[in-house]
């Protein structure tokens, strides 16, 4: 399956972020985001290092993390949208270093640098080939220990947006993601796969440790 190009995912996220600002005003409400973000801060209070955010978008589950979980810990996004960017910075400020780049390309960030990994709904934009390379790059920058989260849409095949765009992406199913973050030295906590209200999809969700040396 031949996905959308790197840049005409910049430019697709470039022309929804106000409109996917606006929803996660509300999204971001929802219990779900209650029980991964209190979940990961439990699993990562004894670790130290920073919480990164792979795909932040608008910067708001960073910002609940900083509002109602984690106190001053060391935030960091990266989006590959220059005004996804733009809007987490605002929404931000100081609290978070919010920066323009590629999740399978982190070589921004030293080994063993982060705590926690976060990865929602971003996975269905690479192929098959380009998961090991963003498992193998998540893994470097995790502490032993560290925790990865992951959320994206379950299934086979391509999404279908209709008349919103002709933007193509795919979606894993649970197995096969599963399957590929264990092959990269990764120790699976849990998965499981959920209706989301208002979509014809499930998503899927997982989360691991970067296995100690």
């Amino acid at each position: 399956m031949s996905l959308s190009s790197r840049d005409e995912v910049r430019m697709f996220y470039d022309d929804a972020a106000d409109g996917y600002n606006d929803m996660m005003n509300e999204e971001i409400k929802l219990p779900l985001y209650d029980e991964v973000l209190s979940s990961l801060a439990e699993r990562i209070s004894s670790i130290d290092g920073a919480i990164l955010d792979t795909s932040c978008g608008s910067g708001h589950m960073l910002e609940r993390l900083r509002n109602e979980y984690t106190g001053q810990r060391r935030l960091v996004g990266l989006d590959l949208s220059p005004k996804m960017v733009t809007i987490a910075r605002e929404r931000l400020g100081d609290a978070a270093l919010v920066s323009q780049g590629d999740m399978r390309d982190l070589a921004e960030i030293p080994d063993d640098a982060c705590a926690a990994v976060i990865s929602f709904f971003s996975l269905h934009h690479i192929g098959a080939a380009e998961l090991a390379d963003c498992f193998t790059e998540w893994h470097r920058v995790l502490v032993p220990r560290g925790q990865l989260v992951i959320a994206t849409w379950e299934g086979e095949g391509a999404i279908d947006y209709g008349d919103q765009s002709d933007i193509l992406t795919r979606r894993y199913k649970e197995s096969e993601l599963v399957e590929a973050i264990k092959a990269v030295s990764f120790r699976i906590e849990s998965h499981s796969v959920r209706p989301i209200e208002g979509f014809e999809m499930d998503a899927v969700y997982v989360t691991a440790t970067k296995n100690a040396p």
